[in-house]
């Protein structure tokens, strides 16, 4: 079983299901570790809504109940502590310093990095990238930045690469991309907070046939239900609305994935080394 499988099986169906029972499934996706632990009643009022809507949306995701639901989220969520509480308690206990408080979350949202991801997925993904006609690239806020490395770490491995994160703001990257269309990808990024228009756009590059593989903190991210594919960058942070480490790793992985997979990247690299070299300094002596 997929450590995701749950929690997928509840995102898929909430889209299609009453509001009383969708507001539940937003709650269980924003608050998996705690829905894996507590009673019907008490997600039912956390939700706003009602245990028999718990019970049908645990009914609507594929399970014979809340309890079957219940039980599969326990199993997939018992070795994984919530690094946030983790945190928490370590700073109330007085043992963490400022730098080891940062650095200690950073190593928490890897390690729920690879608890996200399975091997498969990452393949998936640059296999979607690798077949692409063109690739573009969305992502507004801070998330640009990070958009605007992955666009460039492509563009040598890969036959177009549009970066849409650029200025002019949404409505330039919505002109820049009036011409997506089947056989394109788009790569879009959204993390807390969450950008509306990221999530229209990927819905209109859906429309048009064109794939969309999302960058998302969750399953509970308005991008996900937009995405043909999915990578899960965790990025809970004790201050800032989102951390971006497990985001550039990820990128970074996604890239070099494209490259391993490319069978002419070693000439493609060579090629790029021999272009660049004028312009880089020397290395140092041994």
């Amino acid at each position: 079983m997929s450590p995701l499988r749950p929690l997928d099986r509840i995102r898929e169906c909430s889209p299609n299901v009453a509001p009383a029972l969708a507001a539940v499934a937003q709650w269980i996706l924003r608050h998996s570790a705690q829905a894996a632990t507590l009673g019907i009643e008490d997600i039912a009022r956390a939700a706003g809504s009602s245990p028999a809507s718990v019970n049908r949306l645990a009914r609507a995701a594929g399970y014979e109940g809340f309890a079957e639901l219940k039980a599969e989220l326990s199993a997939v969520m018992r070795a994984a502590i919530d690094p946030v509480q983790k945190l928490r308690d370590e700073q109330h206990r007085g043992q963490v310093a400022p730098t080891a408080h940062y650095v200690a979350m950073g190593r928490a949202n890897l390690e729920q990095l690879m608890r996200d991801n399975s091997e498969g997925a990452l393949v998936d993904a640059a296999q979607l990238l690798t077949g692409a006609k063109r690739i573009f690239v969305l992502g507004f806020g801070l998330t640009s930045h990070v958009c605007g490395w992955l666009a460039d770490a492509l563009t040598p491995y890969s036959r177009a690469v549009l970066p849409l994160s650029g200025s002019g703001g949404t409505e330039q990257s919505a002109s820049r991309m009036s011409t997506i269309t089947s056989g394109d990808v788009l790569v879009a990024i959204s993390l807390p907070r969450y950008s509306r228009d990221t999530t229209l756009l990927a819905r209109f590059a859906r429309e048009r046939g064109a794939k969309v593989l999302a960058i998302v903190d969750s399953h509970a991210a308005p991008l996900a239900g937009e995405a043909d594919q999915r990578l899960f960058a965790p990025s809970s942070h004790p201050v800032l609305p989102s951390s971006y480490v497990a985001t550039q790793l990820l990128c970074e992985s996604l890239v070099a994935e494209v490259i391993r997979r490319n069978p002419k990247a070693v000439a493609m690299a060579a090629e790029l080394t021999e272009s660049i070299a004028a312009h880089l300094s020397p290395a140092p002596d041994a």
